[in-house]
């Protein structure tokens, strides 16, 4: 026998061996996918991408992400354990090969609707968890869906919502700063991050500036100039927040809202001088408060807020005169009293008008209700007082059942 050919064969077959046992091969990936043999799938393609010629071909990149996308959903810890990075493979993948492909190209359509299924499996799982309030698990889905989609509006707000519930105010503001940046952010998005600012992270000059924001994207939203006022005033900047609204006020004298958040400025500013013991810096400011509202109810007679508030006025303005007289001795008040009161009284009737204008347009307001009763009872006004009462209770029995 010839010993040279026999070389010659051996080595041919030892080649031939050599040459199966090499992995990389896209088909056998495919074909263990499809046995549900990830361990070996997996296998094949991770070297296949390592082979030029394969990882210049979208097919390479498919097969990938369909792997990758069975162990990442996979619910047996068996499988999922095979990469921890499955989810984050598979996106990448597919993502190759819409890159690389056209729109129209069946790859690149498999690809695109393999993430949307991806994506909706995430947020169903997280709206299932949700809704049984597990919030933690579901920021886990929303976030497993934001690998998917990184900037998909509705992800971020879910997930912004869920770290709230779940109580992780950094990943709620991160997510909502998103948003932001990407100028999806909703009217509600800007309040809890302007929530947030204020009152878990003490910082006034940021809740500040997403006021500022918020106001120009929602001009017609009030609770933000609102909030702009309650800031400034917070940090001192009193006068900054009265320039700021007279001057919007002399560009548009009809603007109501701007007649509000003045009057609201002088309002907080007058229970602040009365709360360090300052009466007449408070009268004048609770006057000045008054006049603001009057300007707002020239512009809308019929507007709540600005009839409610200046009877809370008058409230106020009367309460120094009836406090005066609570403290007195025995000996003043026979002296002063009388006087005092009668004072008193004269102003709270002068704001009985506005709150029963309030209650009139809004006749199922409880606090509204509740505030005309006080003042009914003060001035002695009790068959008044008694029927108001019985609306109150009426719309409270109405209200618990």
């Amino acid at each position: 026998m010839n010993t040279s050919k026999l070389f010659v064969l051996t080595l041919a077959l030892l080649m031939s061996v050599a040459s199966f046992a090499q992995k990389g091969s896209v088909n056998k990936a495919d074909a263990y996918l499809t046995k549900s043999d990830y361990a070996n799938a997996k296998a094949e393609i991770d070297v296949a991408i390592t082979i030029e010629k394969n990882a210049s071909k979208s097919k390479t990149w498919f097969v990938r992400g369909k792997i990758f996308q069975a162990i990442s959903t996979s619910t047996d810890e068996a499988v999922s354990s095979l990469d921890t990075e499955a989810l984050d493979k598979a996106v990448a993948a597919y993502s190759k090969v819409m890159e690389m492909e056209s729109e129209n190209n069946p790859n690149y359509l498999l690809s695109s609707t393999n993430l949307d299924a991806m994506w909706g499996n995430y947020i169903n799982a997280g709206g299932t968890t949700y809704g049984e309030g597990n919030y933690e698990s579901a920021l886990t889905s929303f976030e497993q869906a934001l690998k998917v989609k990184p900037t998909d509006s509705v992800t971020l707000l879910y997930s912004g919502v869920a770290a709230q519930q779940a109580g992780f105010t950094d990943k709620t503001l991160d997510y909502y700063y998103q948003m932001v940046d990407a100028g999806i952010a909703s009217e509600d998005v800007y309040s809890t991050l302007i929530y947030l600012e204020r009152s878990e992270k003490k910082n006034d000059e940021k809740a500040l500036e997403l006021v500022m924001k918020a106001r120009e994207l929602f001009p017609t939203v009030s609770k933000f100039g609102q909030e702009e006022i309650s800031l400034l005033l917070a940090m001192d900047k009193v006068d900054e927040a009265k320039a700021k609204l007279e001057s919007a006020i002399a560009e548009d004298p009809t603007n109501i809202n701007l007649h509000l958040n003045l009057g609201v400025l002088y309002d907080n500013l007058g229970s602040a001088k009365l709360k360090d013991g300052e009466k007449e810096a408070a009268r004048e400011a609770y006057n000045q408060a008054k006049a603001s509202y009057l300007n707002a109810l020239e512009v809308d007679p019929d507007n709540y807020i600005a009839n409610f508030n200046t009877g809370v006025i008058y409230v106020n303005l009367a309460k120094e005169y009836y406090d005066e007289v609570r403290d007195m001795s025995l000996k003043n008040y026979d002296k002063y009293g009388p006087a005092k009161l009668a004072k008193a009284d004269k102003i709270l009737k002068e704001g009985l008008p506005y709150m029963e204008k309030a209650t009139e347009v809004e006749p199922n307001d409880i606090g509204g209700l509740s505030a005309l009763q006080q003042m009914y009872t003060q001035l002695k006004m009790l068959d008044k007082a008694e029927a108001i009462l019985d609306r109150v209770d009426a719309l409270e029995a109405a209200g618990q059942e």
